[in-house]
């Protein structure tokens, strides 16, 4: 087994888990009319940036999410996702630390006449930076689809939890 394969291998998750939710306004305020729970997979590329960024040598934490509508099943491998929907590349609404190995992002496409429309939102991404094609992925996941109107907030948490 090679140095880099041992890095990609030495850092244990214990997995993550991304919360879609699309809500509209009703009666009494904002519904939550769809939710889908979905793993993350932690990307043999995230695990290597992890290191440097732990060790000095990058800067780029993951602060960035991205959907998309391929709903092909994540593998190490992934670096990005498979069908962005343009526009959805950005920084995230927030990024806490809770105890000492648990981290969430959480990020929401709002709702009104000039935001993004999408069908068949299946698929999500953490990345490092808000560049085209995004930087470097730390997790993918996939879900069952979900369709966003500009009638709709759709909003996106995700938890992981490490050990080593």
């Amino acid at each position: 087994m090679s140095a880099q394969d041992k890095i990609k291998d030495s850092l244990n998750w214990d997995g993550g888990v991304f919360t879609i939710e699309v809500i509209r306004d009703g009666k009494h305020g904002p519904e939550v009319i769809e939710k889908r729970e979905a793993h993350n997979l932690v990307v043999a590329a995230g695990k290597i940036q992890i290191w440097r960024v732990a060790s000095g040598i990058n800067a780029q934490c993951f602060d960035q999410m991205r959907i998309g509508t391929s709903d092909v099943a994540p593998t190490a491998a992934d670096t990005n996702l498979k069908s962005p929907v343009t526009g959805t590349l950005n920084t995230v609404d927030v990024k806490t630390m809770t105890g000492v190995r648990t981290f969430q992002l959480v990020i929401s496409y709002p709702s009104g006449g000039a935001t993004k429309s999408a069908t068949g939102i299946s698929e999500v991404c953490i990345l490092s930076q808000n560049t085209s094609p995004g930087g470097v992925a730390l997790a993918r996941a996939t879900f069952t689809a979900v369709n966003k109107t500009t009638a709709d907030k759709l909003n996106l948490t995700q938890c992981v939890m490490g050990s080593w």
